[in-house]
């Protein structure tokens, strides 16, 4: 494959460490650029609770550095910790980090995490390769752009490095072995685009891409693109391809004409008919030709940013859609039979009782005929957005660096959306609850016909419908009489009576308990692939 896998039995300059539920792309971007670079490179999953296993990794081949792939700040603390433990067991390597929050709070995650020794900001091919060469030398590292630096107590921010202005001159990531799923069908993730041209107010990627100097967005050649997939394809037998981009579907003129490219360039290599895709886009990406022109190529799946179903609620997060169209978007991919997730928020800031009524009678509409799993989850406030910064200027942001949070206006509201969570957690966000198991099944199904025509498995999908419908009704069902609850008898009332919460609680899983059992027929939960995750983006949103 790209990057054939390496066998090392001695020292290496630099182990690579972060979350691998699909291919971490940015770290296996930085990780080809070292091997060009000559530099002997490892890279380990991040694993909460399996801090051992990486000792012992880092004590075997005594790496030079060790990167840390901390995206999010929600996994500070178990980051905070690894670094703690391997610290206390001996480790003396140089230890950075890297990723969204630390490039947009270098200073504060230094303090939070007092053992690393520096942060690469933003874009790290470069920076990290400047940072090795100079491991050792502090007035030679003052002079690479890009890094955030521990100088006694003091922490040095250096000048922001330049975006890496064309991404072909990158090379293919490093892969190691194709992942399979159900019927042994290969997959792989993709990256045909860095950053994203809006400026959602919940979303970071804007400010991450922005915060350094150069476009927002910049996309690989459509050229570059099918050509990694054809070798993928011929040489390791991949057939579908998961492509993580923020908006690849994008509807500016220039995104447009890279798209008409890149389908005829799957035309040129022989793929169309081949191969099955999937994308993340905006509702307002999508349009019936261009769709159409995308399916005659081997679209298969969506995954699309719908995020609130009340006019205010996107006007909060500065989507620039309206409900309408987020009903047209889902409609038009349901007539075309594409696999459809959704993002989706129950809860942001701006909620009400009136606009939670509205987000659950939309989980309604779209949700009772089964087509896809409703999901849905609370909106938080990532550093660096403007959303933090509108409830942090208003006196409502808190909790803690790690686990930054906020109130409702309506305080009857910050019960609900606990009592949402309690009951919900492992339905919604669990690797083995009832949205993974149920995508899972309904998307190996759909690649399955698609792509082994032979194994034609269509009474499956009428079940999965059944099922899925079972379990959009329930939940939507139990958030509106829990909403009932507490509107009616209050918040403390409510909870105090624990056996209606008990009740309503117990509804809800025993139907999901009884839906998983039946998916076991089809989907035994050890067969759960995580390729789930290509339709359902984490719940922090």
């Amino acid at each position: 494959m790209n990057g054939t896998v390496q066998h090392i039995d001695s020292a290496i300059d630099v182990l690579l460490v972060g979350y691998e539920n699909q291919e971490n792309l940015g770290l296996r971007s930085i990780m080809a650029y070292l091997l060009k670079q000559g530099y002997t490179v490892r890279l380990v999953p991040f694993i909460p609770g399996r801090d051992s296993e990486i000792l012992r990794i880092a004590e075997k081949f005594q790496p030079r550095l060790i990167g840390f792939s901390l995206i999010f700040q929600y996994s500070l603390g178990e980051f905070a910790s690894l670094m703690r433990f391997l610290r206390i067991n001996g480790i003396k390597a140089h230890f950075t980090a890297g990723g969204h929050y630390p490039s947009l709070r270098p200073v504060m995650t230094m303090e939070f995490i007092p053992e690393l020794d520096s942060i690469v900001r933003f874009e790290g091919e470069l920076t990290l390769v400047e940072l090795i060469q100079n491991l050792g030398e502090f007035d030679r590292l003052r002079e690479v752009n890009g890094l955030a630096l521990r100088q006694g107590r003091r922490i040095l921010l250096t000048p922001l490095r330049l975006l890496i202005p064309e991404l072909d001159t990158l090379p293919p990531i490093y892969r190691d072995f194709p992942r399979k799923i159900s019927n042994g069908i290969k997959i792989a993730s993709m990256l045909a685009s860095r950053g994203c041209l809006f400026n959602c107010s919940f979303c970071s990627i804007h400010q991450f891409y922005g915060g350094a100097n150069g476009r927002l967005r910049r996309t690989r050649s459509p050229k570059a693109v099918v050509d990694e997939m054809a070798t993928l394809f011929l040489e390791n037998g991949v057939q579908f391809f998961s492509f993580q981009d923020d908006d690849f579907a994008s509807r500016s003129p220039q995104q447009r004409k890279w798209l008409a490219e890149f389908l005829d360039d799957l035309d040129k290599a022989e793929l169309s008919d081949k191969i099955g895709w999937k994308i993340s886009c905006r509702v307002d990406d999508i349009e019936p030709k261009t769709l159409e022109s995308m399916l005659r190529h081997g679209l298969m799946a969506v995954y699309l940013g719908v995020e609130s179903g009340n006019e205010i609620g996107l006007r909060t997060l500065n989507k620039h859609t309206n409900v309408s169209q987020n009903l047209r978007a889902i409609e038009l991919l349901k007539t075309h039979d594409v696999a459809l997730a959704m993002g989706f928020m129950l809860f942001d800031p701006s909620s009400t009782i009136e606009s939670i009524r509205q987000n659950i009678h939309f989980l309604k509409v779209v949700g009772e005929d089964g087509y896809f799993p409703i999901n849905f989850c609370k909106m938080l406030p990532y550093a660096g957005t403007p959303i933090e910064a509108s409830l942090r200027e208003a006196g409502r942001l808190r909790g803690t660096l790690s686990q930054p949070d906020y109130d409702f206006v309506d305080p009857k509201l910050n019960w609900y959306a606990f009592l949402v969570q309690r009951i919900f957690l492992r339905r919604n966000f669990h690797s083995l609850g009832l949205v993974a198991r149920l995508q899972s099944a309904d998307f190996d199904n759909r690649i399955l016909e698609h792509l082994d025509h032979h194994k034609s498995t269509n009474g499956h999908r009428t079940k999965f419908r059944d099922l899925i419908m079972r379990g959009n009704i329930i939940a939507v069902e139990t958030l509106s009489k829990l909403l009932d609850q507490v509107i009616t008898r209050g918040a403390d009332a409510l909870i105090k009576d624990e056996d209606m919460l008990l009740e309503l609680a117990q509804d809800e899983w025993r139907e999901e308990a009884s839906i998983e059992t039946e998916i076991s027929a089809y989907c035994p939960p050890e067969e759960v692939h995580g390729e789930t995750s290509t339709l359902h983006k984490s719940g922090l949103n």
